[in-house]
């Protein structure tokens, strides 16, 4: 009965069952599919360190790309233009991108960062002025501890674009400190300087004199740079064995 009223009407009920069918199956495949990517992309991002609001953006991106796709398939099945969709789709990805262009430039880099894995998070690194150690890597910006402990965001696009120094790559980071000798004279307290860090198998050698920057009858300063193994624990053995280095409180140690 109703097959014969939709061939009065000119429509073919084969056809439109047939239509039914595919989207059916494009719609049922395209849920499945987007949700095991999407699960898949951030349990991957994820162990990869990806910050963890940043795994689930792109997770979700994933899942969203793959219901488009259906969609534009669905609309095709129901005779609609792909040609026309198309150039639809890409007037209005120009003009998102346009209004998003920092945000997609830094997300975009952020992902590349990722792929080609120049540092982990633990390792330190040195982008222009800003030198510590990686805490992970967000949505826009890659997150770095200084030596004061301060948390320094720095766009992904400028990390992926400047000049980067991975210090952890060859097991050994760089520290500056600034050393305060009082009641010794600048050789007494190089030598003791010297002595302290060359019985340290955690420094790497040649060790670097340190550097006077300041010097009174009573008190001594010296500018002090030594590469050491890349860890916490190294750097904290270093400065107390400096502090502790003369047997009383006559050393101390600072940041530049």
């Amino acid at each position: 009965m109703l097959t014969d009223g939709l061939d009065t009407v000119g429509i073919d009920a084969g056809a439109m069952a047939g239509r039914l069918l595919v989207m059916a199956l494009i719609a049922i495949a395209a849920r499945y599919v987007g949700r095991w990517l999407r699960r898949r992309v951030e349990r991957t991002l994820t162990e990869r360190s990806f910050g963890r609001n940043g795994a689930i953006l792109v997770g979700r991106l994933t899942a969203v790309a793959i219901y488009t796709v259906a969609a534009i398939a669905i609309l095709g099945s129901l005779g609609v233009s792909g040609t026309g969709l198309l150039t639809f789709l890409g007037a209005g990805t120009v003009a998102l991108g346009l209004s998003l262009q920092d945000v997609l430039k830094n997300f975009f880099s952020g992902v590349f960062l990722l792929m080609e894995r120049p540092f982990r998070v633990g390792d330190f690194i040195r982008v222009r002025d800003v030198e510590g150690e990686v805490q992970g890597i967000d949505v826009r910006t890659t997150l770095v501890r200084i030596n004061d402990g301060s948390l320094v965001m720095i766009p992904n696009s400028l990390v992926f674009t400047e000049m980067l120094t991975n210090r952890s790559k060859s097991g050994t980071r760089r520290i500056d400190l600034v050393v305060v000798a009082q009641g010794k004279s600048v050789l007494e307290a190089e030598r003791l300087i010297h002595k302290t860090l060359g019985a340290m198998p955690e420094v790497t050698r040649p060790i670097v004199a340190p550097v006077v920057t300041a010097a009174s009858a009573t008190q001594t300063t010296f500018a002090l740079s030594i590469l050491i193994d890349d860890s916490r624990e190294s750097e904290q053995r270093v400065i107390h064995a400096l502090v502790t280095a003369s047997g009383d409180e006559s050393i101390t140690i600072g940041r530049p």
